[in-house]
């Protein structure tokens, strides 16, 4: 299929349903765009429509703001990770349940320059390591994780403030830092441009996605069927990726709604295929994409409460539930394959 009859498939696609149920997903507007990926491409595919949803946005000022949106009844869904949920939400909001991992790994990783002597996490030891803030973000408690199973001490190395994006990019290839501890989709389009990276995940939590959407008790209970299909939307989403991401990569930008080149589709398009193996759905042929392990997340809310980053180590089914699941995924996998041909 060339690109031009994609782009008029995914256009028709997109066009409004009639009598479809409502939904708002935050959007946080500093939030790299692959972040919004899924979102994105369930839209600019037509997956929503198919899926008999009209789903908007509602924008935040970062992770605080976008889980308050949600916790205070202004938004249904809060794209989130599960560091925030696993901490008493503020006064006069409701505690979130993560319902879809948007993820099927850790998110958090360590980035090292190809060419460095680090061969492993053991070797930061003396090292700085630059994270989003050394001031308490889950990033830093993340990689105080992964440096404390990997036989280091707090003490051990130096975490250094590097912020986001080009700038957090920019002290690891100018050797400010000795290495980045970012999730590894702010990584990603640097490696694609050609910025050579060494990536270390959590020895222990590697295979345990968090981070994914979240939406309040009441929201679950009054909109579930709405859920199911939103669900069943972004694995759509994720199963596209995995079996054409140049389609994926269309639907993206179209989803953004903003102009692009034959060059934005390129870049977009070799971003996708390299996070693939990160993405929900990996692999094509699980029927439970999507789902996050109770017993993995109990273990990292575990983690959490031993680093005195919460106080209490609650049931992680407080914050987690996989009951869309088998909804999301009741369908012919395949049939996405089909249906965007290449």
């Amino acid at each position: 299929m060339s690109l031009r009859h994609l782009a008029a498939l995914l256009l028709l696609a997109v066009q409004p349903a009639l009598s479809a149920a409502t939904l708002t997903v935050v959007k946080d507007g500093k939030t790299p765009p692959l972040m919004n990926a899924l979102n994105l491409i369930a839209e600019g595919a037509g997956f929503y429509r198919a899926e008999n949803l009209q789903v908007t946005t509602v924008a935040s000022d970062g992770p605080a703001d976008a889980r308050r949106i949600c916790s205070t009844g202004k938004g249904d869904i809060c794209p989130v990770g599960i560091e925030p949920l696993a901490a008493p939400p503020a006064a006069g909001n409701v505690q979130l349940k993560m319902f879809l991992a948007r993820i099927s790994k850790f998110g958090y990783v360590i980035g090292v320059p190809e060419d460095s002597p680090i061969k492993t996490p053991a070797d930061l030891k003396r090292k700085k390591i630059g994270v989003h803030s050394a001031t308490g973000t889950s990033a830093s408690f993340a990689t105080e994780s992964t440096l404390t199973a990997s036989g280091l001490k707090p003490t051990d190395y130096e975490l250094v403030t590097i912020g986001l994006d080009a700038a957090a990019l920019e002290a690891l290839t100018s050797h400010k830092v000795d290495a980045a501890a970012l999730p590894l989709y702010e990584m990603l389009p640097f490696m694609v441009a050609g910025t050579k990276l060494r990536i270390f995940r959590h020895p222990t939590l590697g295979e345990v996605p968090n981070s994914g959407y979240a939406a309040a008790p009441a929201v679950i209970a009054e909109k579930s069927d709405s859920l199911k299909h939103f669900s069943r939307a972004i694995v759509k989403a994720s199963l596209l990726i995995r079996y054409n991401p140049a389609a994926a990569a269309q639907a993206l930008l179209i989803g953004d709604a903003k102009p692009f080149t034959d060059a934005d589709l390129q870049r977009k398009t070799a971003e996708l295929t390299a996070w693939e193996d990160d993405l929900p759905a990996a692999d094509p042929n699980n029927k439970r994409i999507g789902a996050i392990s109770p017993t993995g997340m109990q273990s990292y809310i575990e983690l959490m409460a031993d680093a005195g980053v919460i106080k209490t180590a609650i049931p992680a089914s407080q914050i987690l539930t996989n009951e869309f699941i088998d909804f999301a995924n009741d369908f012919d996998h395949e049939s996405i394959r089909r249906q965007f041909a290449k």
